[in-house]
C-alpha cells in the first residue's frame, strides 16, 4: 500500500501509542508496537513527516531519542487510520 510495504501495520501502532495530539513516539518504540524492524519503520515514519502528519520535536539532549508529535487532529491523519484498520482486517 503507498509504496511502502508496512505502512498500515506502522499507522496502526501509532494509532495504539498515540491516542491524542500531543502524543509523541520514536521510530523505536512504532517498531517494537509493530514488532518490525526500526530500519523497516524509519522509511515509513519520514513519509508520514514528510506529509505533516508526524511532527519532529526537538531532541532534548544530542543523542536523546527523537520523538515525532502525531497530529491525530488533522482530517488526513483519520482517513488514513481508516484505511489502515480496514485494510487490516482484509488480510
Amino acid at each position: 500500500m503507498f509504496g511502502n510495504r508496512y505502512v498500515a501495520e506502522v499507522v496502526l501502532a501509532i494509532v495504539a501509542l498515540a491516542p491524542e495530539s500531543e502524543s509523541r513516539v520514536t521510530v523505536r518504540m512504532i517498531a517494537q508496537r509493530a514488532q518490525l524492524a526500526d530500519s523497516l519503520v524509519r522509511p515509513v515514519a519520514k513519509r508520514l513527516v514528510d506529509a505533516g502528519l508526524l511532527v519532529p520535536k526537538e531532541q532534548q539532549r544530542p543523542r536523546g531519542p527523537s520523538y515525532h508529535q502525531v497530529r491525530v487532529d488533522l482530517a488526513l491523519w483519520k482517513a488514513l487510520e481508516r484505511t489502515c484498520q480496514l485494510l487490516s482486517k482484509n488480510r
